[in-house]
Formats: structure tokens, sequence, C-alpha cells
């Protein structure tokens, strides 16, 4: 499988390599760091362009990526690309398209507070739209070896396809998987997740042990923290069933989750599933 890194010669673009790098080397990913140098109407969308300024930026960018690609360890295969678009998120779902990648990364705002989530332009564009699974880091992200699965299962219908992408990415790494649920009624929702894992089963072929944790709390943030969570952590949510099929749409609560917690996140397409293989 591969995987696009959203990079930019920025500590946004570093974190996202960051994360990259754990993700290939959990879920055996070759890594394609992109970087997308944006054109206006008038410009050509073939490179290498024409105008003397247009040269220099490309240059610049090959630079760059030569930087990002010695940030990459021996035991991980990647690539470097050149891509022009009319926006960053355009130019990663372009590139993403064309190697049949199954996710992209990218790192959170400059704005964000230390190992916490904060959307920046790019990812919100990504967070509405894509139609493969974006990775999020948090702003300054270190490297940490993923331990652990965790997908988030909701109350309402449409859980059965992210429970199943955790059951197979859990074969596939050979990493424990933990469904995470929040509710205000713990002996509900644990039935409610052990009868959607029942279901993912059936429809994966996939029978695995799992834990199952339910998060309560006054309201989402709180319930999210009583979970407990730790270095090593990853987590799995859905899109809001608003989505079209097997497109991402972050909803609100996820959005909420999102805020809280310090792990690296990954936000799947509704109906989107994986085979076997590990192949979207």
């Amino acid at each position: 499988m591969k995987c696009i890194v959203g990079y930019e010669a920025t500590p946004t673009g570093i974190d996202a390599i960051t994360a990259g790098i754990d993700l290939a080397r959990c879920l055996r990913l070759e890594l394609d760091i992109v970087l997308v140098l944006r054109h206006h109407d008038e410009f050509n969308q073939a490179y290498p362009p024409t105008g003397h300024n247009d040269d220099i930026f490309v240059r610049q960018g090959f630079t760059w990526l030569e930087g990002a690609l010695k940030m990459i360890p021996p035991d991980v295969t990647a690539t470097g690309h050149l891509v022009s678009a009319h926006s960053t998120a355009a130019g990663l779902v372009r590139a993403a398209e064309h190697a049949g990648a199954s996710m992209i990364v990218v790192g959170a705002a400059s704005t964000s507070p230390l190992k916490r989530h904060r959307l920046g332009t790019v990812a919100q564009d990504l967070l509405y739209g894509s139609p493969v699974p974006i990775a999020l880091a948090p702003r300054g992200h270190r490297s940490t070896k993923i331990e652990r699965l965790n997908c988030a299962v909701g109350r309402l219908p449409g859980a059965n396809p992210l429970v199943g992408v955790g059951l197979t990415l859990a074969e596939h790494s050979g990493l424990p998987l933990r469904l995470v649920a929040l509710a205000t009624d713990s002996g509900t929702a644990q039935t409610h997740t052990e009868h959607v894992l029942k279901q993912a089963i059936e429809t994966t072929g996939i029978d695995l042990p799992v834990e199952i944790k339910i998060g309560e709390g006054e309201d989402v943030a709180e319930a999210a923290r009583s979970v407990g969570w730790h270095d090593g952590d990853l987590l799995f949510v859905g899109s809001s069933r608003v989505a079209t099929s097997r497109t991402v749409f972050l909803g609100a609560v996820s959005m909420k989750i999102l805020r809280e917690l310090e792990v690296p996140m990954i936000v799947v397409p509704r109906d989107y599933t994986i085979s076997h293989g590990g192949s979207p």
C-alpha cells in the first residue's frame, strides 16, 4: 500500500513526515512525499514551466523534497514528487488517485497547541471531500512506535465498515484492536458495540480478540479522556452519515474528539472497506 505525505518545508510538514514514518512501519506502507506548488489559472499545469520565476519555485521545490527524503530512515521506502495544482488539497488528492494510495497524511495547523490537533486550511479541505482516508498528525508529533489500533464506535447506524477496517488492519499489522464508545449509559453502549463487532466479524471473516472500552462523561471531551490513551495509540474515526459514499466528512462528535486527544487520528470515508490484503 502507498501513503501520500503532504509535505511543506515547515514544522507542519515535518510532523506529517514523522507520522507517515510511524504509519509506514506499522502498516507496511510505502511513502510518497508530495509537495504541491499552487498555481494560478494563467499558469500552465505541466512542469517544468516556462516563466523564470516559476523555474525558481520548481528548483526550490525539488530542494525541499530532497531535504524531506533525507529524513526517511533506511527501513522505510519512500519517493518524492512535485505536483502543480490550484490548491494543496486538490494536488494531494490527485497524487493519491494517481498512485492508488490508501491514505493521505497531513500535519496540524501551526497555531495548534503542542501535541494537539487544530485543522489548517489543507486539512479542512481534505476532511470534507477526500476519497481516501486522511491521517492527522498532532503538532510537534515525535516518532512513536504504534502499538494499538483504536476504532471509535458511534451509536448511529454505519459503524460496521469502520470496525471492519480495524479488524482487517489489525490482522495485517499484528497489532491489538480496541473499540472505543462514548456514552452516558455504559451498559447500552457495551451491548451496541458488541453487536457492531459481531456484524463486522461476520462481514470480514476476521475473528480476533478485541478489547471494548466505554468512555463516560458529562460531555464528549470528558468521555474521550476517560477512555485512557497512551503513546503508541492510533485512532480511526468514521465519517458523518451526511457524507457521500466513500467520501470523508468529519462529523461534529469526531471534531470534538480530535480537539481533545493527543494521538494521531485517521478519518475514514463513509462505507470504506479494505480487502484482506490490506488494499482499499
